[in-house]
């Protein structure tokens, strides 16, 4: 695959008028045009508004021009006219040509640059963060986005700090590794902080670098970098799912490209609040040394214009960088629920969000394992559910008597207490219904009594904690039941077991939320399976 440079390379030897480069990284975009330079042979300047027009020479070092040019139409007026060759990078000029009262007539001259052809060789090429295009300039010039750096340009960061800093420098892959996903300018940041902690950059600076790395994702306000804390042997139950998963996971190891395998492409695990969905995200990334990333889809959306596609081509930038990782995306049933009625409600926002991350998870080539959970399978897109995007969708149950016994063991072992001390069969009946959630916080609640009294904590506290409880499956009984008879016919099942029934005791003295409520004037199918549309008639 050609490289970024060479594809540029190739679009300006086609006699392309105008290229638009998505990117944060002004130092990376000035190196880019200054090659162009050298390979077409062609001068070049750069404009911003601060500093208005500068002479860029082939190393990519400016030097002053003429002064005062800082009206971004006046320059590019100056570049259609010119009897010159010349390759002419606007920093920045977004905010002329997407949200300023000027944007028309700043889109008109643009056009005018794109109809400048053959000699003298001319090239405009427009540079910033923001992608878009005013919507007369989106069939002329082609929008390319800049990958995030390489190793090799983490390698140069890395060996600049040392030298400006004038100290020891190792440059070791996983040093370098650890800087993956950043722009260079956060990479700087992260190899400065840690030359000057340690006064050298080695193997000794890999934590201070991944440190200032989830620092920096997580400041983009969209991605989370997790460090991975638990592992398979945490989550109880779901034998299927942990089975499947160890499988796959073979799947990114060496010798399964040249075997003829592919790298996994995510899973969707739908199920009922407190079962463990989140955690099976946290323990694959453990089990599998991945990176962990917590994508968070309601965060993408902003209120300039441009900033959500902006967002989410940020955020599947970085996860790309960063593979192979786990892409963890929680709740996505209500990131996406809008994309039906987006035209309606957000001038088209959400279908294009939505469409950019379909479309990026049906043709992605890098490992990134896409976890996907959600509770409610009624607000996904049905598009999103076709093979293709994910290789499985796993329904996580109630967990069985067997389960709630590995769940709190697993949590009282937690608590530094031998579950051989508690009655486990007992308080597993007793719990018939809990989630997985709902068990821990039992534990917790036999805790806080057991340390009230004074006492040592026994299987009578958490007894007395579960029936102070009123679990999930009984206040939310019929969509349980809706989901399981889904479930059936469409979706894998996580655990081997046979769900177990779910407790009937009170269920009529257990108050109707509004989301159980149900309009009886909806048609549904009658007994035989036909729509009854005549309901009310005689």
């Amino acid at each position: 695959m050609a490289s970024f440079f060479e594809q540029l390379v190739t679009l300006a030897r086609a006699d392309v008028p105008a290229i638009q480069i998505v990117s944060h990284e002004w130092e990376r975009v000035r190196g880019l045009v200054a090659g162009l330079s050298r390979e077409l042979s062609v001068p070049s300047v750069v404009w911003s508004l601060s500093r208005g027009v500068e002479k860029l020479d082939r190393d990519a070092q400016v030097t002053p021009g003429e002064p005062g040019q800082t009206d971004p139409q006046e320059v590019i007026k100056q570049h259609c006219e010119s009897k010159d060759p010349q390759i002419l990078l606007l920093e920045d000029a977004h905010h002329f040509y997407l949200n300023s009262d000027r944007r028309h007539e700043i889109a008109r001259w643009l056009r005018e640059a794109c109809r400048v052809r053959g000699v003298p060789r001319k090239l405009l090429v427009l540079s910033g963060p923001v992608p878009g295009l005013p919507p007369e300039l989106t069939k002329e010039i082609p929008s390319l986005d800049l990958p995030l750096p390489g190793q090799d340009d983490l390698l140069e960061v890395c060996r600049e700090v040392a030298a400006s800093r004038s100290i020891p420098c190792d440059p070791v892959e996983p040093l370098l590794e650890a800087a993956r996903g950043l722009t260079v300018m956060e990479a700087r940041i992260a190899y400065s902080r840690a030359a000057q902690e340690l006064g050298k950059l080695d193997s000794a600076a890999i934590r201070l670098v991944a440190q200032e790395k989830s620092r920096v994702i997580k400041q983009s306000g969209v991605l989370e970098y997790f460090e991975p804390t638990t592992n398979m042997a945490d989550v109880g139950g779901l034998e299927n799912l942990k089975a499947w998963l160890s499988r796959r996971g073979r799947g990114f190891g060496h010798g399964a490209r040249e075997y003829g395998l592919e790298p996994s492409r995510g899973i969707v695990l739908l199920g009922i609040q407190g079962c463990g969905k989140s955690l099976i995200a946290k323990s694959v990334a453990a089990a599998w040394q991945f990176p962990l990333l917590r994508f968070d889809l309601g965060r993408v959306f902003g209120g300039i214009v441009g900033q959500s596609e902006a967002n989410m081509r940020l955020a599947l930038q970085v996860a790309e960088a960063l593979a192979p990782c786990v892409l963890w995306i929680d709740e996505i049933e209500k990131g996406l629920s809008g994309m039906g009625s987006s035209d309606q409600l957000d001038a088209g926002v959400s279908a294009r969000v939505g469409g950019t991350l379909l479309t990026w998870m049906q043709e992605k080539t890098a490992p990134v394992f896409v976890v996907a959970t959600a509770n409610r399978i009624e607000a996904l897109p049905p598009e999103l559910l076709r093979k293709g995007r994910f290789d499985e969708i796993f329904f996580v149950d109630l967990p069985t008597s067997q389960a709630r016994k590995e769940i709190l063991s697993i949590h009282l072992r937690r608590k530094k207490r031998d579950p051989e001390k508690f009655d486990l069969d007992r308080l597993a009946r007793e719990a018939n219904g809990f989630s997985g959630a709902e068990l821990e916080e039992a534990v917790k609640e036999g805790l806080f009594d057991a340390f009230s009294d004074g006492q040592e904590i026994t299987s009578d506290h958490i007894s007395q904690a579960l029936k102070a409880t009123c679990p999930l499956s009984r206040t939310m009984r019929n969509q349980i039941v809706q989901l399981r008879e889904w479930a059936k016919a469409r979706a894998r099942l996580a655990t081997a077991e046979s769900s177990e029934p779910l407790p009937n005791d009170n269920v009529d003295s257990v108050p109707v939320l509004r989301q159980e409520q149900r309009n009886p004037f909806v048609p549904r199918p009658d007994p035989i399976g036909t729509p009854n549309r005549d309901r009310g008639q005689s």
